[in-house]
């Protein structure tokens, strides 16, 4: 499985300005969210990608940008980042309705994110209704025995 990145988040001080800027510049669209703890603000980039983004109002100020990088077990890739020289920063959280998160700074300090979605039960397939109408070779079968009963 490829490791794509599968969502970003800006940390600003001024939502209203930022969303505005943002918004002006590229079109996205801002959906406030109730996320516990945090001001939040999904952003609806509107590419044909998977891509998801966000925006939240900082906590602190060193904060920076970040990406979200999609893995398939959350739990073996915290063990691999920290294996790797990564420093696990929030442990591993459950994003309501749609996956898990953990968030972690590599070896020069830049934020980085693991996220495994939930996996979607599949859609149950429909049933396919009993056809009524004979295949072709079922037909000719068919007529062919009326013919005999005939002679």
């Amino acid at each position: 499985m490829g490791h794509k990145i599968v969502h970003f988040e800006i940390p600003v001080a001024d939502v209203e300005k930022m969303s505005k800027f943002y918004s002006d510049l590229f079109g996205w669209k801002f959906d406030k969210r109730n996320m516990p703890g945090m001001d939040y603000w999904m952003i609806a980039t509107g590419g044909e990608s998977d891509l998801t983004a966000g925006m939240y109002k900082k906590m602190s100020d060193p904060e920076r940008p970040r990406v979200y990088v999609q893995v398939d077990n959350i739990d073996d890739h915290t063990n691999r980042f920290k294996s790797a020289g990564g420093m696990v920063i929030v442990e591993k959280q459950e994003v309501p309705g749609m996956g898990w998160s953990v968030l972690g700074t590599d070896p020069e300090g830049n934020q980085v994110g693991l996220f495994q979605g939930m996996v979607q039960p599949a859609a149950p397939k429909p049933k396919k209704a009993p056809s009524r109408a004979k295949s072709k070779s079922a037909a000719k079968k068919g007529s062919a025995k009326k013919k005999k009963g005939r002679k």
